[in-house]
């Protein structure tokens, strides 16, 4: 098995791979995925693939995503084989792109749509109401000592310039549109990126005992650690809350992501680094968690071990489907690339496995999804409709 891998891929690099080869890549991938048997190549072996794969000019992402890829796999493929041969898998279909009569493909590139980009409404304490994809880098507003700007890298800036003077009960909203996100730093140098369709909520000046946050849909938080000096000269550290309807999370200084979409019945937190807390509303019931681990909370918190690369792969450019139903992969493109989906249940429930970048336009993504001749896709103006 080791030499038909490596042999495949010294093909593939020379762009010979047969369909009948990467359908074997594909049935050995969906074996382990099975929890069936197996073989899986050595360390030896899966380092000489990836170094081609690395120098294949088939592997057309940005050097950031090939960076940030290449890094995962690096770790991820000392525990298990498979995530090279999902790369593998990935690739193969982009190839099989290329292989499908012309027609079809103009078929589906005639009703290409772009995807989403940099779009989000900001929302001032007075209730004004900032398009952001149409300010300048620079200054957007002033509200009582604080200051609001935009970066040079598009992302929403809050400096407090007079403490004295601010707000501490005002609250500002930044509002994502279906295909948009945003990108800010919070008053107290947090971070956040916010998916498309989703918003964040926050005050001008936090308390100086805790920090608490409101959001809807999708955001990645990267929390800066905060402390406040005691009557006894030590620091106490300030807590961050992030709430949202079913649940609120409590950080110091951490990194993690927390999906609240409404379209599905249970909201996660997945935990990058650090440390954090989840609290289900309705009870008080309340877990930790360790980096690699998600809370999933419906009716109660279940604690389970997460593909953190999946969970992130938005906020790094990506889509990044193992296994998942199309219902769910929909969902994520209609958001994404703001179209409607016409998809029957019985349908929604097929899963696929595939990779693309969330900078390309529609049909990267339809064509991914058509290749496995599992369901039809047809898309028109801004609707897709599946058979």
């Amino acid at each position: 098995m080791e030499k038909k891998l490596s042999d495949i891929l010294n093909k593939y690099h020379s762009n010979k791979c047969t369909p009948e080869e990467i359908q074997s890549l594909e049935t050995w991938f969906e074996e382990i995925a099975r929890g069936q048997p197996g073989e899986e190549p050595d360390q030896q072996t899966i380092e000489n693939m990836l170094a081609k794969i690395k120098r294949s000019p088939r592997f057309n992402a940005s050097p950031q995503a090939k960076s940030a890829l290449l890094k995962t796999l690096a770790r991820r493929y000392r525990v298990a084989a498979a995530s090279l041969v999902f790369l593998l898998v990935s690739v193969a279909v982009v190839y099989q792109y290329s292989r499908r009569p012309a027609e079809h493909t103009d078929r589906i590139t005639s009703n290409d749509i772009l995807p989403g980009g940099d779009k989000a409404i900001l929302t001032l304490a007075d209730g004004t109401s900032i398009a952001l994809n149409d300010q300048q880098e620079g200054l957007i507003s002033r509200q009582d000592g604080i200051t609001i700007s935009k970066n040079g890298q598009g992302m929403l800036v809050y400096v407090t310039e007079a403490p004295e003077r601010a707000a501490r009960y005002a609250t500002n909203t930044l509002t994502t549109p279906r295909g948009g996100s945003h990108q800010i730093i919070l008053p107290d140098g947090s971070k956040a990126w916010l998916n498309a369709a989703s918003s964040l909520s926050y005050p001008l000046v936090f308390s100086k005992h805790e920090r608490r946050v409101r959001m809807t849909g999708e955001v990645y938080f990267e929390i800066a650690k905060s402390s406040i000096k005691q009557s006894d000269g030590e620091k106490e550290p300030v807590p961050f809350f992030v709430e949202t309807d079913k649940q609120t999370i409590q950080v110091l200084g951490t990194q993690f992501n927390v999906n609240s979409y409404t379209s599905y019945p249970t909201e996660r937190t997945t935990l990058v680094e650090g440390k954090v807390k989840v609290i289900y509303r309705a009870t008080g019931e309340y877990k930790f968690l360790s980096p690699n681990m998600q809370a999933q909370v419906a009716d109660k918190i279940q604690v389970v071990k997460t593909d953190v690369t999946r969970n992130v792969a938005w906020k790094n450019g990506d889509f990044i489907f193992r296994n998942e139903p199309l219902a769910d992969i929909l969902q994520e493109v209609m958001r994404w690339y703001d179209v409607d989906i016409v998809c029957p249940e019985h349908l929604g429930k097929i899963r696929f496995n595939g990779m693309v970048s969330r900078k390309k336009p529609l049909s990267a993504i339809i064509q991914m999804i058509a290749s496995t001749d599992k369901v039809e896709l047809e898309v028109k103006e801004r609707r897709i409709t599946v058979r």
